[in-house]
């Protein structure tokens, strides 16, 4: 199941994550099978087979790639129609949970890392920005304190960003910037010793993960520290500036992604309200009319 006619038509980041899903979950499968034996029913099997270990994302991910392969198959000749089509995603029981990280565990891990990793949390927690893209920048993308977000690497390779208004600029704040002049010069900012940007996977497994583990802090992966900064700032900036910081290309991924509403954001309103409608009521309905019964019954008894 070759993937290679298809690679130059589309962004190399998107090509290498087709690539991956077709090498990790779609060949094991189907690798041996002619593309035209290939049925519906395969497909769903398949993902039904999967959801039991993966969630909806990931399962999507698995169907968009096949899909791909088989429409070009159709495009040949060498099928009538694409077995993928119209197929519908099985529940996943399994799902990924992101974490909000408290300030005082995100100084707290930035402080027992070395370097650039240390800094990459502390530029990750303040700028929001997706792992992919910050590995990727080069300190020709600073111009003066703000930064141009042209690429991302996603599986080693560098390609554009994921969408159009992922290409955006950010203002890096001061002590932020200080922060990652300390690392030296070179032509990426976050870099390995050999020079190169710095593998996010490794990273995490060799770094980061021993670490959290030994503060005794529940982490996920590098998604984390982008979801807390959205969800904290949701709650005080508009959406609007926050989904710009983030790259969404609109409003609603950001609230359906990132808006969180817990017990306690229904205190505010809740007693707003109750001040405003109870504030020049001394007792309640049910009171007066018990105290009044209370008289009645008494002038009874004393008649």
């Amino acid at each position: 199941m070759k993937f290679r006619h298809i690679v130059p038509t589309i962004k190399e980041t998107t090509a290498a994550y087709y690539e991956k899903n077709l090498r990790s979950h779609i060949v094991p499968v189907f690798g041996e099978k002619q593309i035209s034996a290939i049925t519906r029913f395969d497909v769903e099997s398949f993902l039904a087979e999967r959801a039991r270990m993966y969630c909806r994302n990931t399962l999507r991910g698995m169907r968009v790639s096949l899909g791909r392969v088989m429409s070009w198959a159709v495009q040949c000749d060498w099928l009538e129609k694409n077995p993928c089509a119209g197929v519908k995603l099985p529940y996943a029981e399994k799902k990924i949970s992101r974490i909000i990280l408290l300030p005082e565990q995100i100084v707290a891990i930035a402080k027992r890392l070395s370097e650039p990793y240390s800094t990459l949390v502390l530029f990750l927690a303040v700028t929001g920005l997706r792992i992919s893209e910050a590995i990727g920048i080069k300190w020709a993308d600073l111009e003066g304190d703000v930064l141009r977000l042209s690429r991302r690497i996603y599986e080693g390779k560098s390609g554009s960003m994921k969408n159009a208004t992922s290409a955006r600029s950010l203002p890096i704040p001061a002590s932020l910037l200080a922060r990652m002049k300390t690392l030296g010069d070179g032509e990426w900012v976050f870099r390995s010793r050999a020079g190169s940007p710095i593998n996010p996977g490794n990273a995490l497994k060799r770094y980061v993960r021993p670490t959290v583990q030994e503060l005794g802090i529940k982490l996920g992966g590098w998604h984390d520290f982008r979801h807390t900064l959205a969800t904290r700032s949701l709650k005080k900036w508009p959406t609007k500036v926050v989904s710009e910081i983030l790259g969404h290309s609109d409003v609603v991924t950001t609230l359906k992604v990132y808006q969180h509403i817990e017990t306690e954001d229904f205190r505010g309103p809740l007693n707003e309200l109750a001040v405003e409608l109870l504030r020049d009521v001394t007792k309640s309905p049910s009171a007066s009319v018990s105290n009044t019964d209370s008289k009645e019954d008494g002038a009874e008894a004393r008649t």
